[in-house]
């Protein structure tokens, strides 16, 4: 069922069985601006509201009197929107909770919770004193060891938090107060989560990614139930560099571009922007924002421990910031044992990484010579590519019109055969030359135009049949391992087509990474457009690889353009999409995704991060399906940031199609818009259930999105029969 706010502004569509949604709502919910001017002065329980001081996590926050005890106290306040939604509102409770379990000098006290005249709120201790990043703005970036003393509070803090099983999930500057006695105060539990939260039961998976884009964890950005204590301590690590250096680690950019940085690319090194920060602090820096997890300091006392070995050599007094557990870690020098507390899973932890480590280097299995009968070419790992230590070529692999060295081949396809991982294949020629399918297994690899050319990779069919060696043919299998693909084109091109057909198939774990390149599906023969519209240019399934269940593309400057989907998804997997500038021009949807078999189980996910593009998809943009032999019903979380959408009447940018209650579809779908353009189509999502059809407008959609029905002529271009176009 709807909600009675939408049911009041809806209308009939003659000749249609669909309910359209259109036009503003009666009343919108009120800003955190506007709960401040409408509870300022009034009185809630106990307490009086006496000043309006902003918004924080999910309400506008007060300082207000409590009159039974005659002290100031900070309160809490959801709007009575956010009140009615039952999730919301257990997210508030969650939020009492998890602060009501700490208690400790360095994070905000909760003292109560309450509720009056449909207003739900929190009481906190009210701190006097400057938030840090008003602080920095105000006067500076920290001298060393006003910094260090800032970092190891906050970090007793998160240990503190994380013994009672507590997340922070949104450590920034803005978060910890700094009082005019210089103690730290972390403030806005609103983010936490109590570990032993099922997954089922997240009160963030209908949310949107939690955090702040400039000290945001890789792993929090992709999926928020994975975030843990680590993840506290590299948004920690963030906020120590924003201290020294007077800005975030990525600074600039957009929201999208700030979340790709955090994966991507090496933080900047505070040493090179601040000289006088000693070595051993710089490392510790570096460490709490290292990419993976497993390469940070595993708990905040470990962290404190390095922290305080920072100190002692440097002759810094941190008497100030150290706790009664502060007092019990010891410093720790550059050699020597670590704290006895954290040995005893140190050294299970780092006996197990080694056990896996060398798993992982000498599993894959040993090349495979690939005879004349074979239907595809394959790059897998040799033993020898596989171990580590071994001495890197510098010459690239390269395709040539004629093989002179020992490094030239005839084809990508033998260049394939001869590579090792991390190797480079350049393509040393001009325009469009034959490959057979090909695949990519166990490695890493790039393929790029060498320089002053500009090839293009046609890959001919007929595809190898599904289900030989994987459940999809592809032109080009990457079954596991990494395939970046630079400066170049790949087009498939063929006249027989079937429903499993696809440019690219990735496997569980692969990666392919895409930059200024130019991605295309062209038919050859009589008939073959008809047929085209069922490829994808990337299809990811079940059963593909025996690696993590997690695959990625990332996009950049690419431009697309073919007759059938771009992305097709099935069963349980999760898919992560960075697309950064270039264009999109498909006759079918950008994502296919289609729900998992097990009703119980989960469906397939997929995240998407859009920056500075063109999409025109003429059968919509997601089309997200389940059935009965589909149940488990696809996931979508989308950040759409500065990017224009054309879409043709008739489709909507989001179709949700299926067996369930339209109150089940609308907790799978996730649009957050960062200023994008959205033409033709007024149809922003439309589910179509086991009930009635419903039709949500842009006007309808909850956010100030930017819609007009006219598509400009670039993409009409883009939509005509002229491949060249």
């Amino acid at each position: 069922m709807a909600s009675s706010r939408e049911s009041s502004s809806r209308s009939q569509v003659a000749g249609a069985d669909a309910t359209v949604i259109s036009g503003q709502p009666p009343v919108g919910p009120l800003s955190m601006a506007e709960i401040g001017r409408v509870l300022e002065g009034r009185r809630l329980g106990a307490y009086q509201l006496e000043q309006f001081v902003g918004g924080g996590g999910m309400g506008a926050v007060f300082r207000a009197l409590d009159t039974t005890l005659d002290r100031v106290v900070a309160v809490k306040v959801l709007s009575r929107q956010q009140s009615a939604d039952e999730e919301m509102l257990r997210r508030f409770r969650n939020e009492a909770q998890s602060a009501a379990r700490l208690d400790h000098e360095n994070i905000g006290r909760v003292h109560a919770v309450g509720s009056e005249d449909g207003w739900h709120f929190i009481v906190f201790e009210f701190i006097e004193g400057t938030n840090l990043r008003d602080l920095v703005r105000a006067e500076g970036p920290f001298d060393v060891g006003r910094a260090l003393n800032v970092a190891i509070q906050v970090a007793d803090a998160l240990e503190h938090a994380a013994d009672r099983d507590v997340v922070h999930r949104d450590i920034k500057p803005s978060n910890i107060i700094i009082t005019p006695a210089g103690r730290a105060r972390l403030v806005d539990m609103g983010l936490a989560r109590l570990h032993h939260v099922e997954a089922e039961q997240d009160l963030t998976t209908s949310g949107m990614t939690l955090g702040t884009f400039d000290y945001i964890s890789p792993e929090q950005a992709r999926d928020p139930r994975s975030a843990d204590v680590r993840s506290d301590l590299y948004s920690l690590g963030c906020t120590i560099f924003f201290m020294l250096v007077g800005r975030p680690p990525f600074a600039d950019g957009t929201m999208v571009q700030k979340l790709l940085s955090h994966q991507q690319e090496p933080p900047p090194a505070v040493e090179a922007l601040r000289p006088d920060v000693p070595r051993r602090f710089a490392a510790a820096i570096a460490r709490l924002m290292a990419k993976d997890p497993a390469d940070r300091f595993q708990r905040p006392a470990e962290l404190i421990a390095e922290l305080l070995g920072v100190a002692e050599d440097e002759e810094i007094d941190v008497s100030a910031s150290r706790s009664s557990m502060v007092a019990t870690v010891e410093p720790v020098g550059d050699v020597g044992p670590k704290p006895a507390s954290a040995l005893p899973w140190l050294l299970p932890l780092a006996g197990l990484a080694a056990i896996v480590g060398g798993l992982w280097w000498t599993s894959p299995a040993a090349r495979r010579p690939v005879g004349a009968s074979q239907a595809t070419t394959e790059a897998v790992p040799t033993e020898a590519s596989a171990a580590p230590g071994l001495p890197r070529d510098a010459v690239p692999w390269r395709v040539v019109d004629v093989p002179a060295g020992d490094h030239d081949t005839p084809s990508l396809a033998e260049a394939l055969r001869r590579a090792r991982s991390g190797d480079v294949i350049e393509l040393a020629y001009d325009g469009p030359r034959d490959e057979p399918p090909l695949r990519l297994a166990g490695i890493g690899l790039t393929v790029r135009a060498a320089a002053g050319h500009v090839p293009e990779v046609r890959l001919q069919g007929p595809l190898p049949e599904a289900g030989s060696l994987e459940p999809v043919s592809a032109a080009w299998s990457i079954v596991s391992g990494t395939l970046t693909i630079e400066r170049t084109a790949v087009v498939l091109m063929t006249s027989e087509f079937t429903a499993d057909d696809a440019l690219f198939a990735l496997g569980d774990g692969a990666t392919l990474v895409c930059d200024d390149v130019r991605l295309e599906i062209r038919g050859s023969g009589d008939g073959a457009a008809s047929d085209i519209a069922a490829a994808a240019l990337v299809r990811i399934a079940d059963g593909m690889g025996d690696g993590p269940s997690r695959s990625e593309v990332r996009l950049t400057r690419t431009v697309v353009r073919g007759m059938g989907d771009v992305f097709r998804v099935a069963g349980t997997r999760h898919v992560d999409v960075a697309w950064a500038g270039g264009s999109c021009a498909v006759a079918g949807a950008f994502l296919v995704a289609e729900g998992g078999a097990r009703a119980s189980g989960p469906g397939p996910s997929v995240n998407l991060a859009l920056s500075d593009a063109v999409f025109a998809c003429r059968a919509g943009f997601v089309r997200l399906i389940d059935s009965p032999a589909r149940p488990a019903l696809p996931g979508l979380r989308a950040i759409a940031d500065a990017c224009r959408f054309a879409v043709p009447d008739g489709a909507a940018l989001v179709e949700q199609t299926g067996i369930e209650e339209p109150d089940r579809y609308r907790s799978v779908v996730e649009w957050l818009d960062g200023g994008s353009r959205y033409e033709g189509s007024s149809v922003f999502r439309r589910i179509d259930g086991v009930a009635e059809r419903i039709e949500i407008d842009y006007a309808s959609s909850g956010q100030p999105l930017v819609h007009t029905t006219k598509i400009e002529a670039d993409v009409e271009a883009w939509w005509s029969d002229d491949p060249d176009s």
